[in-house]
């Protein structure tokens, strides 16, 4: 660090240290005396006098000196390149899924295959199984090798092809044989998410180690605004598709598995162009990495012995998560209970897509600026919302439904934008560093509990009714809501 970023030159009469630094204030100056690189009224600026250190302008740049250089030590090499190669990953994984959106896309084509409102909920079931519960083995697995990228790649160069597969499959006629068809589109549901599973493990670490914490909500932020913005169109895309005359069932539903496929190859290659940070020296070698994992499941006993926010981080997310028992059946209730055409599934996607817009331009904000405890409350609160004026929607019925029926996947976009925003921040902000793989593997793998969630959800609607099944779920979110009130300030434990 010279003079040059403050402009001005050695002060007379001091001496300079061996690393440049005035022993008399610590304010970093070069070597060799520069002219002040800022202009005046009266030409350049006198240079600083030995008199002026304790003037107000001094202190002013010894301020914003430091700040300098605080900044330059915590951001890591290749910072902008990782920050625009992870932006670039991020929007169009979430393009991805807004063309097979999970909550309304997925359940309308499962709905053609089946009469069976739990197999419907089997949809989420079988991709949250498959997200989450490899995660703990692969924790285990590469959690302590000092190159997660090539696990990262292995699972995506993997995972990612099989929705050309289902689309050839799809286009092809194999939906003429219902159940063949169902197994088949579960079981590619369920080897994309595993191997996805895998991959986030080694993605949430490799975000962590490139992106300082500072700035992993400004990316997020960005990020799902970007991919908001462009989802919306898909939303409207998605909704012309299922109902044109020109692509009858089931090319529609083709189509749009070849473009989620063809959405997800520009965020495989900037994931291919990750420029991973080189590894601290204490890592474990390759070779070590199985024989140093010997005391594995003691350590996870000592995480949730121990850790007690970290517990109610986990009763949080189990909580907030049972909105999952109703989330797959809006799309139904909407259309067979409300009377809404089928075009209106390509609008939910939009809400959806709208409310997490919402989400990354303030909660963004918020998450970099005051930290990610505020988020984890909105989206809970949110989550609580997309139940009740469901409810209110079956208990008065009116044409206003249309129009306030969409508010549904709008918080529910909110709430699902606040997952990264908020409770993945927060643990990753909340976790040692060395532990970093662990954390993720342990919370996403308790997450797992959540799994039969939508299938229960199936079960209680076929034996109760719509009513219920909102009521229930958000009383169960709103005790979630509670309980995430007692999390600690993760900025204000990890400060020195």
């Amino acid at each position: 660090m010279s003079s040059s970023i403050v402009g001005i030159e050695d002060p007379p009469g001091r001496k300079v240290d061996s690393v440049g630094i005035c022993p008399g204030h610590r304010l970093p100056f070069s070597r060799r005396p520069r002219r002040h690189s800022w202009r005046s009224g009266s030409g350049r600026l006198p240079r600083l006098p030995d008199a002026a250190c304790t003037s107000v302008y001094h202190k002013l740049l010894i301020v914003l000196n430091r700040g300098m250089l605080s900044v330059m030590k915590r951001i890591p090499a290749h910072f902008r390149h990782n920050f625009l190669v992870l932006l670039t990953d991020y929007v169009f994984f979430g393009v991805a899924y807004a063309f097979l959106n999970p909550n309304t896309v997925l359940p309308s084509f499962a709905r053609t295959l089946t009469d069976l409102e739990p197999l419907i909920g089997m949809v989420p079931t079988v991709m949250a199984a498959g997200w989450l519960l490899p995660q703990l083995g692969a924790a285990a697995w590469f959690g302590k090798a000092s190159r997660k990228k090539p696990y990262l790649l292995r699972a995506i160069y993997t995972g990612r092809p099989v929705y050309f597969l289902l689309a050839f499959l799809i286009w092809a006629g194999l939906p003429r044989y219902r159940s063949l068809m169902l197994v088949v589109f579960l079981a590619g549901l369920l080897y994309f998410n595993v191997l996805d599973g895998i991959a986030s493990v080694a993605w949430f670490d490799l975000l962590a180690a490139t992106i300082p914490m500072e700035h992993r909500g400004r990316l997020a932020g960005i990020a799902q605004f970007l991919s908001g913005v462009l989802s919306i169109g898909v939303g409207g895309l998605v909704g012309m598709i299922l109902s044109s005359p020109s692509l009858p069932y089931p090319h529609n539903y083709a189509l749009l598995f070849l473009a989620s496929g063809l959405a997800l190859l520009p965020s495989t290659i900037a994931l291919t162009l990750l420029k991973e940070p080189a590894p601290p020296e204490n890592t474990v070698p390759p070779q070590e990495v199985r024989s140093k994992s010997s005391d594995f499941l003691q350590q996870l006993r000592g995480v949730w012995r121990e850790d007690r926010n970290f517990r109610r981080l986990v009763f949080t997310r189990w909580l907030v998560g049972l909105f999952g028992l109703s989330l797959p059946f809006y799309i139904l209730h909407a259309r067979e209970v409300v009377g809404l055409p089928q075009a209106m599934t390509g609008w939910f996607v939009s809400a959806q897509m709208v409310g997490g817009i919402a989400a990354s331009i303030g909660l963004g904000w918020m998450s970099t600026r005051i930290g990610p405890r505020p988020v984890i409350w909105i989206g809970a609160l949110n989550a609580l919302l997309s139940p009740l004026i469901a409810l209110l929607v079956h208990l008065y019925p009116a044409g206003w439904a249309l129009y306030i029926y969409p508010l549904v996947y709008f918080c529910f976009g909110i709430t699902n934008n606040t997952w990264m925003l908020g409770a993945f921040n927060y643990l990753l902000e909340m976790a040692p560093e060395e532990s970093r793989p662990l954390f993720v593997g342990l919370y996403n793998t308790l997450g797992g509990l959540l799994i039969p969630v939508s299938l229960v959800g199936g079960a209680i609607l076929r034996a109760t009714s719509y009513p219920f099944l909102f009521l229930l779920t958000a009383l169960g979110v709103a005790l979630g809501l509670w309980v995430s009130l007692g999390l600690q300030d993760s900025r204000r434990k990890s400060a020195p």
